[in-house]
């Protein structure tokens, strides 16, 4: 896929509703993206949370980024859910 087409992949998936609530994002939870066009799926932590943007830490990594509540993104926040014992 050339940049071009990545790239409206990527604003179109503004049209998706977001699949969690803002608000309903908390402080120590663990949280999953799926993979997107531009990012590898990943878990996270919220380390701190504020109105329009909160710092994560991936799980294995050691500093936080900060995700902004506009990110298209966070659309697709869901909580992580352990099957069967699994992490």
């Amino acid at each position: 896929m050339n940049e071009n087409k990545k790239m409206v992949s990527f604003i179109n998936l503004r049209r998706v509703e977001p699949m969690m609530d803002w608000n309903d994002i908390k402080l120590g939870e663990t949280y999953h993206l799926p993979p997107l066009v531009y990012n590898k799926r990943m878990d996270f932590v919220v380390v701190e949370k504020k109105e329009n943007s909160m710092k994560i830490r991936k799980i294995g990594d050691e500093y936080p980024q900060t995700m902004f509540r506009t990110d298209i993104t966070t659309r697709f926040v869901v909580k992580k859910q352990v099957l069967h014992g699994s992490n």
